[in-house]
């Protein structure tokens, strides 16, 4: 007697492999969404949550930093980077799961952030051109000197761009974790 049609079909050692790999495929579809999802949902805001740590460190230290430029010791730094890679890394694995308001807060957010860096490192080169400056043993016109004065206040002015710039990180960040962002995925006030 033949052998039915339909077992024949399923008794296929390459159908097998078939359906195996599809299904492998769906679960791996399924735990990258999964995944994607908790990126959104969880790390993030928890992620934001703690920036504002740092964003209230930094702008304390841009504070003090200011305060002590017109003294002989000077705050040096006033903090850590912000991990921008990272936050660009977390808005590109859970981007189908974010409203456009936020997707385009974490874009504001890691520009800020690194144009909040590029001024601190400004700063840092800038007091390495003023403690030079303050040692040139140069007399008269040609002394380095004569520079300091447009140098301290030019520091000044980046500490107040980075205190400003530390403001508007720490105004979005609240926004977007109450979920009060614009149509452009800003601040619903202005910072």
């Amino acid at each position: 007697m033949p052998e039915p049609v339909v077992k024949s079909f399923f008794d296929n050692a390459s159908l097998g492999a078939l359906i195996g790999a599809a299904s492998a495929f769906f679960l791996v579809v399924l735990n990258d969404r999964r995944r994607d999802r908790r990126v959104a949902k969880k790390l993030l805001p928890s992620m934001l949550k703690r920036l504002r740590v740092l964003v209230d460190g930094r702008m304390k230290s841009a504070i003090a930093a200011e305060r002590s430029v017109g003294q002989p010791m000077r705050v040096r730094d006033i903090g850590l980077h912000f991990p921008t890679a990272r936050l660009e890394r977390f808005a590109e694995q859970s981007i189908e799961h974010l409203a456009e308001r936020q997707a385009m807060a974490l874009d504001n957010l890691v520009f800020w952030m690194g144009e909040s860096d590029r001024l601190n490192e400004a700063c840092l080169a800038l007091l390495d051109q003023i403690n030079i400056a303050e040692r040139d043993p140069t007399p008269g016109a040609e002394s380095s000197r004569l520079k300091i004065p447009g140098m301290l206040s030019q520091l000044g002015v980046h500490y107040r761009e980075e205190l400003h710039l530390l403001k508007k990180i720490d105004a979005l960040i609240v926004c977007y974790l109450e979920g009060t962002l614009n149509e452009r995925g800003g601040p619903a006030v202005p910072a």
